[in-house]
């Protein structure tokens, strides 16, 4: 049978472990390793569109996209590129596009999205995306936001990025 002096030498041996692991518990969740959240609000206005004004199922489209900031500076520029994926028999039809963006954000990076969403232009829905990655500072990027069309040559996104 152990002594008191050996169960408590036992005791240290087999709590040192999990002293450390509690240690690398707390360190990982102290306020420097916290997540860094950001949310950024844009508006892009399209210089360039290949899209036409009644495109068919299957149509490959591209854009060309001048970014700005909610004080109207320039923030940098990005495109988009897609397809349409459906345009509904309503009236008048929707057109369902699937598409892919890149937002380049000056010497920040770039940040990369994907959605599917009705194409209605005007149109204040904000309809969902998701952020895919980027690079640079948001190499590690991930999130989602929105994105509507108050007019048909004005697209306004808010996008909640995760970088941790």
């Amino acid at each position: 049978m152990a002594t008191p002096a050996e169960l408590s030498r036992r005791a240290a041996l087999f709590a040192a472990p999990a002293v450390a692991a509690g240690g690398l518990v707390l360190a990982g969740s102290s306020p420097a390793a916290a997540s860094a959240n950001e949310t950024i609000k844009l508006v892009a206005a399209r210089s360039k569109n290949s899209l036409s004004a009644t495109p068919a199922f299957g149509t490959p489209f591209a854009m060309q996209l001048e970014l700005f900031d909610a004080n109207a500076a320039a923030a940098g520029d990005g495109s988009a590129h897609g397809i349409v994926v459906n345009v509904t028999p309503d009236t008048p039809p929707k057109v369902i596009v699937q598409m892919s963006l890149v937002l380049k954000l000056g010497f920040n990076g770039e940040l990369h999205l994907s959605t599917e969403h009705p194409l209605v232009l005007p149109s204040p829905v904000d309809n969902p995306l998701a952020i895919v990655g980027g690079c640079g500072k948001y190499a590690t990027a991930r999130g989602e936001g929105t994105i509507s069309y108050p007019s048909p040559d004005r697209i306004n996104l808010t996008l909640n990025v995760r970088t941790d």
